[in-house]
């Protein structure tokens, strides 16, 4: 869901959705492909109910079958360096899945970059494939929707050990931060478990204590400095110094200058700068940009 839809739901539907995503296990690639019908029928129900008459002038239906293009069959036109963001972090037998699906040529090269004992448990697991397996297949298929997406979205493709945390924990991200603060202390409340599955993606201003000196100035200057100031009027005073304690003086000067000729600031005003920040403080956290490490 975009941020534009979750803005309109309040508080108890939000709740309500995360609490189902925890049930959410990996869908089969059939239970996919039966959401996407769903969706595209709802664009084009016209097209995919439309009659036409035969020569005798009996009414038949007829339905579009949707196209979908086999992630197997791309695999198979990714050139190394694609095949290495693929398989990144991954255990040896999904490894092994990908390269025997893969172009020989391309995936022959990727063993020679796994030490010696990994190299041993995917050539294992490689004996193990049953090509002819279609559950085998569904679920390779279902890991390759989930990678290509990522890789198209720029974003990070190291493991994700929980994926409905990651879900929730974007949702948090795209959320007013009080109302997310809220909304993860309930959950934290309910299921310890599942809330510390989403702490692992879900960051806060609290966060940005944890990252250095150098890569928080270059990560918060790329923000204009009455947009820092307006963000950090909502948060904590003492959290506030903390944050500039992290910082170049010459940072903590400009939002300091703007803090203090900045007028009364409307609470949606600071909502939006804080969800700016945290947005891309996500963004960056992804793509490598920006290097994080949790207190645990």
């Amino acid at each position: 869901m975009p941020k534009e839809v979750l803005d309109k739901l309040d508080s108890k539907e939000l709740q309500k959705l995360m609490e189902g995503l925890e049930d959410v296990q990996s869908p089969s690639l059939n239970e996919e492909r039966q959401v996407l019908s769903t969706l595209d029928g709802l664009s084009s129900e016209k097209k995919s109910r439309s009659r036409y008459s035969d020569k005798k002038g009996t009414e038949k239906k007829y339905s579009t079958k949707l196209d979908y293009s086999s992630p197997l069959e791309s695999l198979k036109k990714k050139k190394r360096d694609e095949l290495e963001l693929i398989i990144r972090d991954e255990p040896a037998r999904m490894v092994a899945m990908v390269m025997c699906f893969a172009d020989p040529d391309e995936a022959s090269h990727l063993i020679e970059d796994f030490p010696e004992s990994m190299r041993d448990k995917i050539i294992e697991e490689i004996r193990k494939v049953d090509f002819y397996s279609e559950s085998l297949r569904a679920e390779l298929e279902s890991f390759l929707f989930f990678k290509f997406d990522l890789i198209e979205s720029r974003m990070i493709v190291s493991k994700v050990t929980n994926r409905s945390g990651k879900k929730v924990a974007e949702i948090l991200s795209r959320i007013s931060p009080n109302l997310s603060s809220r909304m993860f202390s309930n959950i934290k409340e309910k299921d310890p478990g599942f809330a510390k599955s989403i702490d692992e993606y879900f960051y806060t201003f609290q966060d940005l204590l944890y990252i250095g000196r150098t890569s928080l100035t270059n990560f918060l200057a790329g923000f204009h400095p009455i947009v820092l100031a307006c963000a950090m009027k909502g948060i904590d005073t003492s959290l506030c110094e903390k944050i500039f304690e992290r910082c170049e003086p010459w940072l903590v000067k400009q939002i300091k200058l703007e803090l203090d000729s900045m007028g009364p600031t409307s609470l949606a005003e600071i909502e939006e700068s804080q969800k700016a920040i945290i947005e891309n403080l996500n963004r960056d956290i992804e793509t490598g940009k920006v290097k994080l490490w949790k207190v645990k």
